[in-house]
């Protein structure tokens, strides 16, 4: 079975249409015919059918059928195509939610550097959850990833090396910053500085909102939780933070006396089925025993 037919019949599959499909592979039309007609007879069965009195294209059963595995099967060759490419490059691409960049890259990269490993490294930095995205589609080898409860995924993966809880933090000028602890239903009023829905510190504090019956004001985000220190600094809002991102000396902690309440989980992740070459079975070591 051609690769290339499959990725004309999963694009035909989407579009319903030749033209279309045509165009964005910058082929003709009889291009894409005889794929699926090479496809059609390669399976013998009909994939799709033309309805001329409404001019509209119908996925067959059989379609549908062939395009749940076909999606797989692409998903699966980029993977594979991403991952060779990365061996041949020797290069390791390592995905960094901020927090964890900030909070535990230095250690790792003194580590790696001792062994002459950090030049193979190329870090990319997102959310989490945008993280898991391409870490699933290849594009990472292996990633740094937070997650609000012990990390779970049969495609995947992982080891937990680090937690730590969540702290509010305000300005020492705001009137909060005299107390040592706050329950979060007394925040319901205050303006939050915070990440974006794609980092995990989203998702905890949907938690506590859930738990508490309320939705924070959140008036600016950011994916820099220096920024977000320093606008909390300037008495700008309040934020919600993990304990091992609060490195500015001009916020003040505070616990959240909650109970329970969400922890930050920080594990090694990389797909179940990718090989690990010795190089990269350094850089897992060596992520995995870092100190706290």
């Amino acid at each position: 079975m051609n690769i290339k037919d499959l990725e004309y019949f999963q694009a035909m599959f989407e579009e319903h249409n030749f033209s279309r499909v045509a165009t964005k592979f910058k082929v003709s039309q009889p291009t894409i015919s005889t794929a699926i007609k090479r496809l059609e007879t390669e399976l013998n069965t009909q994939l799709f059918v033309r309805d001329a009195s409404k001019h509209r294209l119908t996925t067959t059963l059989s379609g549908q059928q062939l395009a749940e595995h076909s999606r797989i099967i692409l998903d699966q060759v980029n993977v594979a195509q991403n991952e060779i490419k990365n061996i041949n490059n020797g290069k390791i691409v390592l995905g960094l939610p901020p927090v964890i960049s900030q909070s535990y890259f230095p250690q790792i990269a003194t580590e790696l550097a001792k062994q002459n490993l950090l030049a193979q490294i190329v870090p990319i930095e997102q959310g989490s959850a945008e993280l898991l995205k391409l870490l699933l589609n290849g594009t990472l080898d292996m990633a740094l990833v937070g997650s609000i409860q012990p990390f779970d995924s049969g495609r995947l993966f992982s080891q937990t090396f680090a937690t730590t809880t969540f702290k509010i933090i305000v300005s020492k000028d705001n009137p909060l910053a005299q107390q040592s602890g706050v329950w979060f239903r007394d925040l319901q009023k205050l303006d939050f500085i915070m990440f974006g829905s794609s980092f995990v510190h989203s998702e905890a504090l949907k938690q506590l909102s859930h738990a508490n019956h309320f939705r924070p004001k959140i008036t600016y985000q950011s994916e820099d939780p220096q920024v977000i220190q320093g606008m909390v600094a300037n008495n700008v809002g309040i934020s919600f933070l993990a304990k091992s991102a609060v490195t500015n000396p001009d916020v003040v902690q505070l616990d959240l006396l909650d109970d329970p309440q969400p922890e930050f989980f920080m594990s090694l992740a990389y797909r179940t089925n990718h090989i690990l070459s010795p190089v990269q079975q350094k850089v897992v070591d060596i992520c995995l025993n870092i100190e706290e």
